[in-house]
């Protein structure tokens, strides 16, 4: 059966990681330990992946791994956000990917955080080390809250239609391409103002944002710098 280029397309990112879950795996040729993340955490189910496919063609997108971590980050952060609370969430990561006291790439800056080495791992020492985030201790909180992540769960697992879910999942890959500088869109101002953090305050006062200068209220988060 002759493969169409959108099948083509989703195998080579299958490969080579860019979609799927996460692992983290020790370099055996190298002393000091060296992580290597697959470039999208979470799992997309196979109407994600081509809403992804779309995107990628639509914006002629060529670093695809930026436009996967920084899209995932947007969609789980702000999957209920208006347009423009999806966009605060993605100034912030780049604001971070910009900022010296962050790491200088988009995968880094969202799975920021430390790891800790799979038990199954650590019972086989002959095979490479797998590594997953330790709960509750990193930079976004859905990367390592324990759950699976999943994009584009069905209405049985969530109680959330399937339209939601595509919706916001095709808004967080738009806004994630706009931000990287695809496409024609031409207010591409940081609606932050230079922020690098916000919490959502419907959820939770955080002790350490006192810390910190308040900027702009915008949707369900509070933003900071």
């Amino acid at each position: 059966m002759e493969r169409t280029v959108e099948q083509i397309l989703l195998n080579k990112l299958l490969l080579a990681g860019v979609i799927g879950a996460a692992v983290y795996t020790a370099s055996p040729a190298k002393t000091d330990m060296v992580y290597e993340k697959k470039l999208g955490a979470a799992e997309l189910t196979g109407q994600a992946q081509m809403i992804l496919f779309d995107k990628i063609e639509e914006f002629k997108v060529e670093n695809v791994s930026d436009l996967v971590c920084l899209a995932e980050n947007i969609y789980f952060e702000a999957r209920a956000e208006s347009i423009e609370g999806k966009a605060a969430v993605a100034n912030v990561t780049r604001n971070r990917v910009a900022d010296k006291r962050w790491p200088g790439t988009y995968c880094m800056v969202v799975q920021q955080g430390p790891k800790r080495e799979s038990w199954k791992t650590k019972q086989t020492p002959e095979d490479d080390a797998i590594y997953y985030p330790v709960k509750h201790r990193c930079q976004f909180s859905w990367y390592c809250d324990g759950k699976a992540d999943k994009i584009w769960a069905n209405m049985e697992e969530t109680g959330v239609p399937i339209e939601a879910n595509a919706k916001a999942w095709t808004d967080a890959l738009t806004v994630a391409a706009w931000t990287l500088g695809y496409g024609d869109y031409i207010d591409l101002r940081d609606n932050t103002d230079g922020s690098v953090f916000y919490y959502n305050h419907n959820l939770v006062n955080p002790s350490w944002a006192g810390s910190y200068t308040w900027v702009i209220v915008i949707g369900n988060h509070t933003f900071l710098r």
